[in-house]
């Protein structure tokens, strides 16, 4: 039986137990995307809350990626220099560190190339007019990708995390729902997934074969016309022959409250279990499930449901940093977020429900 405090291995990467802190975006970049002493205090205090691993909030992993102002922009000059600080602190506590490479696609703000926000097609999301890239344009966003994780690796980041859902870029190229293109980047399946497949090849190229690479993908768009399970399964069948580490297994495309991967008013623990359990039955590389998970019991009952290697969350360790520690050592078994999601909406990381409890 699988026990929650427990070492467990992805890759080349041991982490000491099973429990992820699942990226989580903490507004935490100052002027022209370079990293505040806040983020660094962020990751540090979940290393010392004893999370195994800390996937860090979405960072620009190319031109036109962010979604506001306050993203971290990778390829700007001094990030390998900022980020190792981080490292150097996470690791001293005996702590692990991947970073989520993201692009926000047709949801980005930040346009620092060209005119329009991208995209696999001409789509209007609100406001935002995002126009379909080019070959050329894709072709370049595939070499930032690679450079963005050299300089993650040279940072001393543990690994890195393709964001691949929630209907940011790359998830805008997977799914039907977006992309409308007729050229090798869309129509079928395979062709869909081209620009993923690319971007992970890249990455392996920059960093090598045995740097741990992570992808986080919809099962389910939870849209009528989007991804299904079938079309996640060959997408991550593929991934595995590509060289994936690990995959975290999420759902949701954003364009509406019944897309949306925090699954308001969901109070169902493990509500996106089934995807990852099917997923793990057909790889033969760690699964990460993420979906509502709030008590110890139920944290350690759906690791032992099929293959499931490592539980990830957001909102509970946004909630209390200090978790893992709580429930190793029998503080507590159940997370104080009552998942109202109202962290979103602050204007700097943290609990809103304790901020005002603690006035």
């Amino acid at each position: 039986m699988k026990q929650i405090f427990e070492q467990t291995q992805f890759g080349t990467l041991r982490i000491k137990n099973r429990l992820v802190r699942s990226a989580t975006f903490e507004n935490g970049c100052g002027d022209k995307g370079h990293i505040t002493p806040r983020l660094g205090q962020i990751y540090e205090e979940l290393a010392k809350g004893n999370v195994g691993l800390i996937i860090t909030g979405m960072m620009s992993a190319g031109h036109n990626a962010g979604v506001n102002d306050n993203m971290i922009q990778i390829y700007q000059n001094d990030f390998v220099q900022e980020f190792q600080k981080i490292t150097e602190n996470v690791h001293r506590l005996e702590g692990k560190i991947v970073v989520q490479l993201g692009h926000c696609g047709a949801k980005a703000s930040v346009i620092d190339r060209g005119d329009y926000a991208y995209a696999p097609s001409d789509i209007q999301l609100g406001n935002t007019q995002a126009k379909a890239m080019t070959i050329d344009e894709i072709k370049a966003l595939v070499k930032e990708y690679g450079e963005s994780a050299m300089k993650c690796k040279e940072a001393g980041a543990d690994g890195v995390e393709i964001h691949a859902g929630h209907g940011y870029l790359v998830s805008e190229f997977l799914s039907p729902y977006f992309n409308h293109r007729t050229d090798e980047y869309g129509g079928v399946i395979e062709h869909r997934a081209q620009f993923l497949i690319e971007i992970l090849d890249e990455i392996r190229r920059c960093v090598g074969k045995d740097y741990p690479v992570l992808v986080k993908i919809n099962y389910c768009d939870l849209v009528e016309g989007g991804n299904e399970g079938a079309d996640c399964r060959y997408i991550c069948e593929l991934l595995e022959k590509h060289g994936i580490t690990a995959i975290e297994i999420t759902s949701g495309i954003s364009v509406n409250p019944a897309s949306a991967p925090t699954q308001p008013g969901n109070r169902q623990e493990g509500f996106f279990a089934e995807g990852a359990i099917d997923i793990a039955n057909h790889v033969n590389v760690p699964v990460i499930s993420v979906g509502g998970y709030r008590t110890k019991e139920k944290t350690e009952f759906y690791l032992n449901q099929g293959d499931i290697a490592a539980i990830s969350m957001s909102r509970p360790f946004i909630c209390e940093p200090e978790l893992a520690y709580k429930w190793e050592n029998g503080i507590s078994e159940k997370s104080d977020c009552v998942n109202c999601s109202q962290c979103f909406g602050m204007p700097q990381h943290g609990c809103k429900v304790k901020s005002m409890q603690n006035k």
